[in-house]
């Protein structure tokens, strides 16, 4: 079961005796965590980045070609787009255009209500855009299927959306709490927690198919406490 901001930092307190501790407070815990939350993060895009496969809607208008990406997205990685009207009746892949010139001359020459759309990602003053072809646009909705970002924990509610290598989490902030400190157990803690990190490496390799050439291509370029 995932946890909470609260529960996560309630547990490194609890295993390291640092309730009454002012040195270290909830807010340096907190940090670290979030920190151990990345290093899991950047294992996990390595090796199988599908785990963080997600999807959202964007709400398209006639006349509107530039759409922000998700604000979670990672690596403006987006693996498909579908295209659906707003009577639910004509659905297509929006497939990434192959060339500029051949975008240039459907902004010219498609400019009915009815054509088949196409993107490009695309990134000028005001930030990155999913960049739709032909300009003239249409209404309906963009169904986007793309990689995310690992949720950071900023609330003492917020949940961990990455429970299945918590372990590996609360590791990584008790060797944290340790140098702080400047405790001698940070050397065996540092250990586990790349012990744990190797685990984590194994239980992902194991979840890649055996077929990698199934998995969709890029279309833009442990729960319990250890004790220490």
């Amino acid at each position: 079961m995932a946890s909470t901001l609260s529960a996560l930092r309630g547990r490194v307190q609890s295993d390291l005796d640092l309730e009454d501790e002012t040195f270290i407070i909830d807010a340096d815990i907190n940090s670290w965590i979030n920190e151990g939350i990345s290093k899991a993060e950047a294992v996990i895009h390595g090796l199988y980045e599908d785990y963080f496969l997600s999807e959202t809607t964007i709400s398209l208008t006639a006349g509107t070609f530039k759409y922000d990406y998700p604000s979670d997205i990672y690596a403006n990685k987006i693996r498909k787009l579908v295209y659906q009207d707003s009577n639910g009746n004509t659905s297509h892949e929006v497939r990434r255009i192959k060339n500029l010139a051949e975008g240039s001359e459907r902004d010219i020459y498609d400019t009915n209500q009815n054509h088949t759309l196409q993107w490009t990602p695309y990134n000028d003053s005001n930030g990155k855009k999913i960049r739709i072809f032909p300009e003239a646009g249409r209404s309906g909705t963009l169904r986007v299927w793309y990689i995310r970002n690992a949720k950071q924990l900023t609330s003492d509610t917020d949940v961990c959306d990455i429970d299945e290598f918590e372990r590996y989490i609360l590791q990584a902030a008790k060797t944290e709490c340790y140098f702080k400190d400047g405790d001698p157990r940070a050397v065996s803690s540092k250990q586990l927690e790349e012990q744990l990190k190797q685990d984590m490496i194994n239980t992902l390799s194991n979840m890649v198919p055996d077929n990698n050439d199934e998995i969709p291509m890029d279309l833009s370029f442990y729960n319990d406490v250890i004790d220490s």
